[in-house]
């Protein structure tokens, strides 16, 4: 099982995750301000007042099949029929007793309808008259004005994240547009000598930035808004000035490299120059463990380890619950699923692990069995293409055993929001 016990190394105390993510999270600032989307854009998005109808659904009383509209009579079984009505039409008259009138799905009910018969229930007669084949209580076949939605009754609460079943009731009560919170801004940026972006001409010693592509794809839904700010070198005026700059304009700074405290680590230094403030968590997670946050201005700050797949660790752990705060959702708790190992091998001694897996099987109780996959590593990001989530392995002196209790992050949850 994960352990969030207080560890310590090399003499100096380790966060719990629990306690790390307590502490970042408090950093980050629910968002105020609201805006007007159409429906076709409004799936992902907030709602910021609670949707009330403005009308009643259904609006009118309609019929529920293809059928005839009667004015019952007590002891009748004939009706002389006096027209019709199609969906999209008003009734030519109202019905009087005795009298029937050809009506579809949707259409108005003729007033003086006491209710609908269903057509394979009636037989036609010579002329203009028709034979019901089958009892009929009033009411029958009709659907009532607001028996689904009451006219000012409230339908989704705000906060709710906006999806095809909200859009469609909107959209039945007559609703083009609706109040939704303004999107997160988040400013996302590399930072080192040694990054191009993607696309770009590599010099010897230079790697390709994966960071921000991976990290703008994991956090991008469409209550955010990301602007990829690319790589910055090792330059600590340029970093100062970036750091400024984004201050007042965005909710949430995310960078990659730099994290840790290297002579040519400049980020927690240019942050503080530029009238910032900065923390420093040392972590118990292997990899990730250097993970460093902040303020500056109305921004919370996130600085992000620059080995791949620790950036991606702290992202999912730590900026993912930023970024639920920041939004007024519920923070989703570090929960893993249980799992059970299906490999034996090394642990961490005083971390938990992270490890790319893939589900290999099912206990005989329906629990997935996982194998980790690739040799681990914080910069290796293959591993992770043939996995299904991440094992989750507590810190310990004895090694992983086969068939042993530990936790799984599937990616599905991981990445969903």
């Amino acid at each position: 099982m994960v352990s969030n016990s207080s560890r310590t190394e090399g003499g100096a105390p380790l966060l719990t995750i629990d306690a790390a993510r307590a502490a970042i999270v408090a950093t980050a600032r629910p968002i105020e301000g609201c805006e007007q989307t159409p429906l076709s854009e409004a799936r992902g998005r907030l709602l910021a007042r609670a949707l009330t109808s403005p009308r009643p659904l259904p609006v009118f009383d309609h019929s529920a099949m293809d059928g005839y509209a009667l004015h019952l009579q007590d002891g009748r079984d004939t009706y002389r029929l006096i027209g019709r009505v199609a969906a999209g039409h008003m009734p030519p008259r109202a019905l009087n007793p005795g009298e029937a009138m050809r009506i579809f799905t949707g259409a108005p009910i003729p007033p003086g309808t006491d209710a609908v018969v269903m057509q394979e229930n009636v037989a036609p007669l010579d002329g203009d008259r028709i034979q019901l084949r089958a009892s009929l209580r009033s009411g029958d076949n009709i659907r009532h004005a607001g028996e689904d939605v009451a006219l000012d009754e409230q339908l989704v609460p705000a906060g709710t994240i906006l999806d095809a079943r909200h859009v469609g009731l909107a959209a039945a009560v007559g609703l083009s547009h609706l109040d939704v919170l303004r999107r997160l801004r988040i400013a996302l940026v590399s930072t080192g000598d040694e990054l191009v972006s993607s696309g770009g001409q590599l010099r010897p010693g230079q790697i390709f930035d994966s960071n921000r592509p991976m990290l703008a794809a994991a956090l991008e839904r469409p209550s955010v808004s990301i602007e990829d700010f690319g790589v910055l070198p090792d330059d600590r005026t340029l970093i100062r000035a970036f750091f400024a700059d984004a201050a007042n304009r965005f909710d949430l700074i995310v960078t990659t490299g730099g994290a840790s405290v290297g002579d040519e680590d400049h980020i927690a230094g240019s942050l503080i120059e530029a009238g910032g403030r900065i923390h420093m968590a040392k972590v118990a997670i292997r990899p990730g463990k250097p993970f460093t946050y902040g303020e500056i201005g109305g921004a919370a700050v996130s600085i992000l380890p620059g080995n791949p797949f620790a950036a991606l660790v702290a992202g999912l752990l730590f900026v993912r619950p930023q970024l639920e705060r920041s939004l007024g959702l519920p923070v989703a708790p570090f929960a893993p699923l249980p799992a059970a190992a299906g490999f034996a091998g090394p642990r961490a001694r005083e971390r938990t692990e992270f490890v790319p897996a893939r589900i290999i099987g099912r206990t005989a109780t329906g629990m997935p069995i996982i194998d980790r996959l690739g040799r681990g590593g914080s910069a290796r990001l293959k591993p992770l293409i043939g996995a299904d989530g991440l094992a989750v392995l507590a810190p310990g002196e004895a090694p992983v055993a086969m068939g042993e209790a530990i936790g799984f992050l599937p990616f599905g949850a991981a990445f969903a929001l």
